[in-house]
């Protein structure tokens, strides 16, 4: 499961990368829009990769290497579902909303939490977010029809 969760990461890890290279890398003021997509999606598929490498290290050095399964693979594979589905959000109901429904599933659907422990990270999380970019960086997110 750990070798598939990998190749699946790889995969969207890839796909963001690609997405991004087209944006702009800098602007003027900064770092532009696809300055930190770009990076991260090097960044997951590089360490993606890695673990792959690493697994294979350990089957050399005579450590068996775990079996793979498509079960053990569903958390990841529901969550980059996920992050494609919230992004497509983005725009009809706007970042903040689209991060907090994002959140409450990966929480618990995805981790298995309490509605509790989802609708706290959810919240907390959404409300970090909106005083850190909206508040004291002045960065526009993405609103939707509420103004949020």
């Amino acid at each position: 499961s750990e070798l598939i969760a990998a190749l699946l990461l790889i995969a969207f890890g890839t796909f963001i990368a690609i997405t991004a290279w087209d944006w702009p890398y800098l602007t003027k003021d900064g770092p532009g829009p696809g300055f930190f997509p770009l990076w991260i999606g090097i960044a997951m598929a590089g360490l993606s990769g890695a673990l792959i490498v690493l697994q294979f290290v350990d089957v050399r050095r005579g450590r068996p290497i775990h079996r793979t399964s498509w079960q053990g693979a569903s958390p990841v594979l529901a969550g980059c579902v996920a992050l494609i589905i919230a992004t497509a959000l983005l725009k009809p109901i706007g970042f903040l909303a689209s991060y907090a429904l994002l959140t409450v599933f990966l929480v618990r659907w995805v981790f298995q939490q309490s509605w509790r422990a989802a609708l706290t990270v959810s919240l907390s999380s959404t409300a970090g977010f909106w005083i850190l970019f909206v508040k004291l960086l002045r960065v526009q997110l993405p609103a939707g029809p509420w103004g949020f």
